[in-house]
């Protein structure tokens, strides 16, 4: 990226700004702004989720995504998530709108740099923060700040020149975004035609009796999970919460039923289970993430919403059934209603039919899997790493145009692809 610099600069007398160009203004935020106040007391909750007759669009700390009765503001200004982990981002906001609890709302001093100020302002790193446990944005701290502003319209000069590259950026973000989806699909797809048809194209052929399955290899057993596996929950998962692992820490995991950090809730210098060289299927079992499914090798313990499944007969193959597994939860848990709570219990599993091929024949699909699948992860990981490149891409070009380290006044969209490239 190689954009031009201003023919001059000069000091800003801001240790942390630095030289700025000349022609800009060094003064604190609040001066562009002529109203600063919290978005009120509406409780995103209790508003409308959907866009009807009658309804202003409302601002929550996620965004655009509630409606309201009656609009507060009826001209541009901006929407800052104020409480929370995504406290530090900011929102346009046009038209007749309002907002809702746990957010500011900032109307600018002039309507037209209010594109420019949201380039400035939306970006997590530039706020002052406190509390730890619940972060929150100290908004007069942080319009205390003082920052380098050039005339009006040079502000909508560099706000105009970055709504198109980073609308380019956005695009190609997109794009990759689209293909980690497809690869996905596509690896999900390898897993259920392989688990589910065997990898001989040429075998005869039942039908299974299962709605899911359909027709399975002639020879494969149907069998009731109930014949095959056990399932459990741990002893002490009432005890084992996140307080309580942060004040015991040890060298053995805890899992729980949540999804970030491979599940792992915290530690503890005990354990329950220990499955160092089997390993064991571990699922979730409340809430959006019900039955999302990966497989456990060690000494570890157990929280709440999840359980352990292992295997209870020799010719049960533990990989493969992770892999079979999957397709069944994702059909199962298709069958439960949006409106309600997603729920998976012991008995409901065991329950469940499946269709179980010959032990060399798990051994032999687990291999193809594995190889498949390191595949499709490779392509996924690359297409992520692209995606944080044009992100960090996005974030240093906001960063250098409103702060005067590049001049995009006068670049046509063709020359600024050059500079870009």
């Amino acid at each position: 990226m190689s954009f031009p610099r201003y023919p001059s600069y000069k000091d800003s007398g801001v240790e942390w700004l630095g030289e700025v160009p000349v022609g800009w203004e060094v003064k604190k935020l609040k001066r562009e702004i002529k109203r600063c106040v919290s978005g009120g007391g509406l409780i995103k909750g209790e508003m409308s989720s959907e866009s009807a007759e009658g309804l202003f669009q409302g601002f929550s700390a996620s965004g655009a995504d509630v409606w309201v009765n009656e609009a507060h503001y009826r001209e541009p200004g901006i929407v800052l998530s104020a409480v929370g982990a995504r406290c530090g981002k900011a929102f346009k906001a046009d038209g007749q709108w309002a907002a809702v609890a746990n957010t500011h709302v900032f109307l600018p001093k002039h309507s037209e740099a209010r594109n420019f100020l949201w380039y400035l302002m939306n970006d997590e790193s530039f706020w002052e923060k406190g509390g730890s446990a619940q972060p929150y944005i100290r908004v007069p701290v942080t319009l205390g700040k003082s920052l380098a502003f050039p005339t009006l319209s040079e502000q909508t000069a560099i706000a105009d020149f970055l709504g198109r590259e980073t609308a380019k950026i956005d695009e190609l973000v997109a794009e990759q975004r689209r293909l980690v989806e497809l690869l996905k699909e596509k690896r999900q797809a390898v897993i259920s035609h392989a688990v589910t048809k065997g990898l001989n194209p040429e075998t005869p052929m039942k039908p299974s009796g299962i709605e899911w399955l359909g027709e399975v290899p002639a020879h494969w057993e149907i069998r009731k999970l109930s014949q095959l596996f056990r399932a459990g929950k741990g002893k002490n998962g009432q005890m084992l919460t996140k307080e309580f692992c942060a004040e015991n820490e040890g060298e053995y995991p805890v899992y729980s039923g949540q999804t970030e950090n491979e599940g792992v809730m915290g530690t503890w210098n005990q354990f329950e289970f220990d499955f160092a060289e089997s390993g064991v299927l571990f699922s979730t079992t409340v809430g959006a993430k019900a039955m999302y499914l990966r497989q456990l090798f060690g000494r570890f313990s157990l929280s709440q919403n999840c359980m352990i499944i292992w295997p209870t007969m020799s010719g049960c193959q533990t990989r493969f059934f992770y892999y079979h597994f999957q397709p069944l939860f994702q059909f199962h848990r298709a069958l439960i209603p949006e409106h309600m709570q997603a729920s998976f219990r012991i008995e409901d599993l065991y329950g469940y039919r499946i269709a179980v091929p010959p032990t060399d024949e798990q051994y032999a699909m687990v291999a193809f899997l594995d190889m498949e699948l390191a595949k499709f992860d490779t392509l996924t990981t690359e297409a992520q790493r692209a995606i944080d490149l044009l992100q960090e891409r996005r974030t240093a070009l906001i960063s250098a145009a409103v702060t005067g380290q590049i001049d995009v006044r006068a670049l046509s969209p063709t020359q600024a692809m050059e500079a870009a490239a």
